[in-house]
């Protein structure tokens, strides 16, 4: 049931059943004055602009590129903290400009002058010597490279214990990658 949950988008939600409900009521009250109509209408009104604050502040998912074969030979070495990097980022979040902002705000990765955090782009599962590992793809165009070879020791112990953190520059258009294995 969990896992259906997290799925959900709770602005689509919110809206649809506001806006019904909203729709309904007013109808109703038009014609006569009841009080289910009006307590549809009392409702769904105020639903329905929760849904739409929701949906002005909603992040969608990242999506995952397909793991290989061998992934799910190490599955079972995945720290907590890599598993909870995978359920955080792969369901609709409200109220953050991108995904892991606060880890990012801690690890300041952040551009100084617009206090802008690099877009999480991607996900993906991997086997590397054997271990298992969560690659990161970044794209930051106001942060270098060298910041992001600086933070290693930062993110290695932010995201551990066990684990080992390297980045590597994907492209030379600012996209990075932060693969995060176990050791």
């Amino acid at each position: 049931m969990p896992e259906i949950l997290r799925k959900i988008r709770w602005a689509v939600v919110f809206l649809s059943i506001g806006c019904v409900l909203a729709f309904v009521g007013g109808c109703y009250a038009l014609k006569n004055t009841s009080v289910p109509s009006t307590v549809a209408l009392l409702v769904g009104v105020p639903m329905s602009v929760v849904g739409l604050g929701l949906k002005g502040t909603e992040l969608p998912p990242v999506p995952i590129v397909e793991p290989a074969p061998e992934v799910e030979s190490v599955r079972s070495k995945a720290t907590s903290t890599q598993t909870q990097i995978i359920l955080d980022v792969t369901r609709y979040q409200y109220g953050m400009s991108v995904h892991l902002e606060p880890a990012l705000e801690k690890l300041g990765l952040e551009s100084e002058e617009e206090n802008q955090h690099p877009t999480l782009l991607s996900l993906q599962e991997a086997a590397i010597d054997n271990q298992y590992a969560l690659i990161l793809t970044f794209g930051s165009l106001e942060i270098p490279y060298e910041v992001w070879k600086e933070k290693e020791a930062q993110m290695t112990k932010f995201f551990g214990p066990g684990v080992a953190v390297t980045t590597a520059e994907v492209t030379k258009d600012k996209k990075f990658a932060v693969t995060i294995a176990t050791v």
